[in-house]
């Protein structure tokens, strides 16, 4: 079987290229690049809302205690 995707190739390749984009910057410039990113991500976006369901889940399961 011949394999079509790299996954260690395509990490590094992001990496470096995350790399190139933000080592010249200050730690609040790397702070609001990396809050941008986050934003904008929707595996980032399911995890807050999955958080924010659990939460709400052991809040109600506390309330009724």
């Amino acid at each position: 079987m011949e394999k079509t995707f790299d996954c260690l190739k395509m990490k590094e390749e992001i990496q470096a290229k995350i790399y190139e984009e933000t080592k010249d910057m200050t730690y609040p410039e790397l702070r609001a690049y990396l809050d941008k990113r986050l934003e904008n991500s929707v595996l980032w976006q399911r995890l807050v809302a999955r958080d924010n369901a659990q939460k709400q889940k052991n809040l109600v399961c506390v309330e009724n205690s």
